[in-house]
């Protein structure tokens, strides 16, 4: 008999961690009232559910937010739960004319994390960094917005002493449901669940449904599945799991993050856990996908997936703290005050450990950063750190990577990967040249170019011209028509436009946009349109459109073609900027073609083909 309570009150008998009086009070009432499909079985697919499904501490990349309710249908709600006593809660105006939430206990009164805050939170990890496709719909149409509800359930307070409470943070009640227990009947589930009488929704997307409950209740995946990951003896020799710390070094197109992919496919089929992440805040999408191709069979809730400061986050909020306001924008807080700030809330209670934890991007990261993941760490202690010095775009001190720094003992010596699999041959000898001419890191040099046949179908193509800045968008255009027009692949998404900055990027867009007609996935905002449309935070690649990024946004992507343009002048520094260049030129998997303005690199572009061919 299928139970849409998941997991089901059998399994939640065995959690580690004992559900609160509220939680399993508050499921028994879900469970009663809330509408039921009564012709599903075991076995159906939950996308196709008729009723709302029920989720206890669902997965959620390793958050694990209280209760999540789902209509296939209709849409989504989060509901926190709180067994508080509201006596010891209040809201003090700050300084600045807000409201802070606080608590008082043994310890005096002080500020933590409001549950409105947290239970957001949750939301916003879902709609802007888990399935970025929904908060982009957010943003073009406000109707949307309440698809994904937010609530907070007080198991020993009426509901008129919570509302009373929370009356400076939560404007209308109807929207965001904040209940006592005494409203828990069924003559008001409409206020408890304010979508609970929809047969469907208008606005909710079918399509969402299965990416959604691959977070709420992460699939077996079979060995069988997707296109299988292939390795070089070289590379499988280094995918292989091995306790220990491990540093990773290697030219682009080596097959760094397909090595890491494999080896955490492996670990997670022999039922360890392991934590992924990047610098760049979508690329663990694509090692997500990477693994996908591992042929291994593995449940997908053993892998935490993320980006350094998002993991940060997630940390904080399961401990209702709130993020350092000290340390706004500024890298050098960045570095130390956020994880120190980790560090000190998880010394109140019980955390996620990881037996392996791999790093993608290292060039990118700080010892602080690496010395704060290693206290999530099992006994097992694996550490793979990824990284390519020619793409430190970010002029990170890499001391430490180089083991010239104390606290980093653990690292052995560097494993290397100086084939090329990823990179057509003649980009790679572009590019080994122009990291030779302007002279970036030769810690590793390429050995040889090795590509699949899988990459070896079509003929590849390098385009270099030197313009005059105001032709850009022309050429922009004339390479986008040339590689619709000779290209293997006519879809958009096979393409990516790479630009310098914000300026440059809202001008092409609204070319294709406008002048074109074509629908475009970019990440360029002005003053405006950031406050309509806050999830778009970075780029990622679910979809088919053209995509227009920033080189910055786009490190550590791949595409079969790339159209760079090089601005006149920038203002960064040469060093940083050749670096820049580098990178963006190793983004293509086919095809390449640079619109160059810059002096510095005319002479570099003379000596390259001005025609496809």
């Amino acid at each position: 008999m299928f139970s849409r309570l998941i997991p089901s009150w059998e399994q939640i008998k065995n959690f580690k961690q004992p559900l609160t009086d509220g939680e399993i009070y508050l499921l028994k009432f879900l469970d009663d009232t809330l509408k039921k499909d009564e012709t599903f079985k075991e076995g159906d697919d939950k996308a196709k559910y008729n009723g709302w499904l029920i989720f206890v501490q669902p997965f959620l990349n390793g958050s694990r937010p209280d209760i999540i309710i789902f209509n296939p249908n209709v849409g989504v709600q989060i509901i926190e739960v709180k067994d508080w006593n509201l006596n010891n809660y209040s809201f003090e105006k700050n300084s600045m004319g807000k409201w802070d939430f606080y608590v008082t206990d043994s310890k005096g009164s002080y500020p933590i994390k409001s549950p409105v805050k947290q239970v957001e939170y949750y939301k916003e990890k879902l709609t802007g960094q888990l399935i970025p496709q929904i908060g982009e719909e957010i943003d073009k149409n406000v109707q949307r917005y309440g698809l994904i509800k937010t609530s907070i359930y007080f198991h020993k307070a009426t509901t008129e002493d919570a509302q009373e409470l929370f009356k400076h943070q939560v404007k209308n009640y109807t929207h965001f449901p904040v209940f006592g227990k005494n409203s828990l009947t069924a003559s008001n589930l409409r206020q408890i669940v304010p979508d609970s009488y929809l047969p469907q929704s208008y606005y909710w997307t079918r399509d969402w449904n299965k990416e959604i409950l691959f977070w709420l209740n992460p699939p077996f995946h079979s060995i069988e599945q997707g296109t299988k990951l292939t390795l070089n003896t070289y590379q499988k020799k280094f995918a292989e799991p091995q306790k220990g710390h491990h540093r990773v070094r290697g030219v682009a197109g080596s097959g760094k993050t397909q090595v890491l992919a494999y080896r955490a496919g492996n670990l997670a089929s022999q039922g360890y856990r392991v934590l992924i992440l990047s610098f760049n805040i979508t690329l663990w999408h694509y090692i997500r996908d990477m693994i996908a191709r591992s042929p291994f069979g593995f449940s997908w809730d053993k892998f935490t997936f993320g980006h350094f400061h998002g993991f940060c986050k997630d940390i904080l909020n399961e401990f209702g703290e709130k993020w350092p306001s000290e340390s706004g924008d500024d890298e050098a807080t960045f570095r130390e005050i956020v994880p120190n700030k980790v560090l000190e809330v998880i010394k109140k209670g019980d955390y996620e450990k990881y037996d392996a934890i791999f790093i993608d991007e290292g060039q990118d990261y700080y010892i602080e950063w690496y010395h704060m993941l290693c206290h999530f760490l099992t006994n097992r202690d694996e550490v793979v750190v990824v990284c390519d010095k020619k793409q430190n775009i970010y002029s990170r001190e890499m001391e430490w990577l180089d083991k010239r720094r104390g606290g980093v003992e653990k690292f052995g010596e560097w494993i290397e990967l100086k084939t090329i699999v990823r990179l057509p041959e003649k980009i790679a000898g572009i590019t080994r040249v122009f990291s030779e001419k302007f002279n970036l890191n030769q810690d590793v040099r390429v050995d040889k170019v090795e590509r699949p046949d899988l990459f070896n179908q079509y003929e590849e193509h390098s385009v270099w011209w030197n313009i005059e800045e105001k032709d850009w968008l022309n050429k922009v255009n004339e390479g986008f028509e040339i590689i619709k027009e000779k290209g293997t692949s006519t879809h958009g998404s096979d393409t990516v436009i790479l630009l310098p900055d914000k300026n440059f990027g809202l001008e092409c867009v609204k070319h294709f946009e406008t002048t074109k007609n074509m629908k475009v996935n970019h990440v360029f905002e002005n003053e405006e349109e950031k406050r309509y449309h806050k999830h778009k935070k970075a780029f990622w690649m679910g979809d088919s459109r053209l995509k227009i990024s920033t080189i910055h946004s786009f490190k550590g992507w791949e595409v079969l073609n790339v159209i760079l343009y090089i601005p006149e002048n920038y203002y960064g520094g040469d060093d940083v900027y050749d670096k820049i260049v580098y990178t963006a030129m190793t983004r293509t998997r086919q095809n390449l073609i640079v619109i160059n303005a810059n002096k510095r690199y005319l002479e570099f572009g003379d000596g390259l083909s001005k025609t496809w061919r």
